[in-house]
């Protein structure tokens, strides 16, 4: 399926997740960039990037043999009201950089915050759990069904 199909489906999970990865990029560059001058919400700002893109990403947990602690800290990620309250400490620890005169990290605050903002409306509307095709994952629909004809490929 394409990005822009992807993206006329309608389902906020699949909107958290493309905002989400867009903010472990951006919180990891911009934590790199602001390392001097705000060593700790730098470290955290890269922490939370390195985790914004293990939780999004079902290629990585494929891909890397995990244990038990691993499983039970992330596992639960997988439900949109976790993740939503995972990206909303994260938002708040950026936000409150900003205090601290980190200024650049607020895009990266911005970009999470939004990112919180589609899980929880997934969550309230009750969507499914989809993820992009592009990065390993389940997809809008089935790639062996045919939707025109809606009949089995």
């Amino acid at each position: 399926m394409a990005f822009v199909e992807e993206l006329r489906t309608g389902n906020f999970s699949l909107y958290g997740q493309w905002l989400a990865l867009l903010s472990g990029l951006l919180l990891i560059v911009l934590g790199a960039v602001t390392f001097i001058a705000h060593i700790i919400f730098s470290i955290l700002a890269i922490v939370f990037g390195v985790i914004c893109i293990i939780i999004e990403v079902p290629l990585i947990m494929k891909l890397f043999p995990t244990g038990p602690t691993f499983d039970r800290f992330f596992g639960g990620l997988k439900n949109h009201w976790w993740r939503f309250i995972a990206y909303v400490v994260f938002a708040a620890v950026m936000w409150a950089s900003l205090a601290n005169g980190g200024g650049i990290l607020a895009i990266g605050a911005v970009t999470v915050t939004m990112a919180a903002g589609c899980y929880l409306i997934a969550a309230v509307k009750k969507q499914s759990k989809v993820t992009t095709t592009w990065l390993g994952g389940t997809g809008v629909q089935s790639h062996y069904f045919d939707t025109r004809n809606a009949v089995p490929v």
